[in-house]
């Protein structure tokens, strides 16, 4: 049972999220143009679940990758309410690797959690995005003439290969693939036997 002192912390944490939201909705009422429920309606779910997801790392159990999860739901939420409300001069088939960088930019801080300079499972990972979501401008913009549909097809082997391997190096090291997992998770995995013995 939670002591009252942790409770009404836990409290202040939920409304200062709701304040956040309320006044980011209506920063953006006044700013732009109002557009249909349905077209709103969307972003505003995803960017709740993201605070959702925040409030239980920071109330009940931290972990980088519950950090990342509620980051990546709320950038994403404000990005799209931000194209929703059109205040950019493009939008979506310019602006969607952002959604790229953003997930590269949570998995940055989410690492940075780690106590480690360089968490190979969460930087690797958030260079490799940062770096796909530039090459994705560089179309999206028309820099780069070729179709995307095109490249996709030369180098959707190569991803699937350095995909495949990403995850046979957290197969075989283990402790990464833990760090990765919410800590519940973790602590069922650590009790099987046998979990880490590979490594050793």
């Amino acid at each position: 049972m939670k002591k009252p002192g942790v409770k009404f912390l836990n409290a202040i944490l939920a409304f200062g999220m709701l304040l956040i939201f309320v006044g980011v909705m209506l920063t953006l009422a006044f700013a732009g143009e109002s557009p249909d429920f349905a077209n709103w309606s969307i972003p505003v779910v995803i960017f709740f679940a993201g605070l959702a997801v925040l409030y239980s790392e920071i109330a009940f159990s931290r972990s980088p990758f519950k950090l990342f999860l509620g980051l990546n739901l709320s950038l994403y939420g404000i990005f799209s309410l931000v194209l929703v409300f059109d205040f950019f001069s493009v939008g979506l088939e310019a602006l969607w690797p952002f959604y790229v960088v953003l997930t590269a930019l949570s998995l940055v801080i989410a690492a940075r959690t780690t106590g480690k300079v360089f968490a190979i499972n969460y930087d690797l990972p958030a260079i490799s995005l940062f770096v796909l979501g530039i090459v994705f401008f560089l179309f999206s913009f028309k820099i780069i003439k070729i179709p995307l549909s095109r490249l996709a097809l030369l180098i959707c082997p190569l991803i699937l290969i350095l995909s495949g391997t990403f995850l046979v190096i957290l197969f075989f090291h283990r402790k990464s693939l833990l760090e990765i997992l919410p800590e519940d998770m973790s602590e069922a995995l650590k009790s099987e036997p046998n979990f880490t013995d590979m490594e050793e």
